[in-house]
């Protein structure tokens, strides 16, 4: 994704030692949980987690799991809800490639959603902007959470570059 190669690329400037993690997720949420779960299984350190839209939620979890900080921005909420109108083919926007959404993964998205257990563990970056999520959902799922909301954007997050310095002071690590 674009914030991911804007990521890459600041840290390489600014913190070359930083340790980054970028995985391709799978469409199904059981598989997208499992590459995560191993990838953080492989850190010699906890490190910080940095999620977007269903990102996000992934990160959430696993933050709940595991006790991390997460950067979370323009999250999905209740994902199970909002994105059921996807249910058939469709195609990834950033590879191209081609997959089967079904009303099973759904299921599973609706069963792993968990509320913040640690909430100020987290910080959600939400722009009212977003086009393809309603960041009030948001807000008020995360509300314990550290919200940083901004007027305008989009869902790609139009700040995200400008935010990189405090993200990785908030998230402290070596490893994300």
């Amino acid at each position: 994704s674009l914030k991911a190669r804007q990521l890459l690329a600041w840290a390489r400037a600014q913190h070359p030692g930083v340790t980054l993690h970028v995985p391709a997720l799978p469409v199904d949420p059981g598989e997208a949980l499992g590459l995560l779960e191993s990838v953080l299984a492989s850190c010699n350190t906890a490190p910080g987690l940095i999620g977007s839209s269903l990102g996000g939620f992934y990160a959430n979890i696993l933050a709940a799991r595991h006790g991390l900080r997460a950067v979370l921005v323009n999250p999905a909420v209740h994902p199970h809800q909002v994105m059921a109108q996807y249910v058939g083919p469709q195609r990834n926007h950033h590879t191209r490639q081609m997959s089967l959404v079904t009303p099973d993964h759904f299921r599973w998205l609706e069963h792993m959603e968990v509320a913040p257990p640690h909430p100020q563990r987290l910080w959600v970056l939400l722009e009212t902007g977003d086009e393809t999520l309603d960041y009030r959902l948001a807000e008020r799922f995360y509300a314990g959470c550290q919200l940083d909301i901004a007027p305008g954007g989009s869902h790609a997050y139009e700040g995200f570059v400008e935010k990189l310095p405090a993200i990785m002071e908030f998230l402290g690590k070596k490893s994300v």
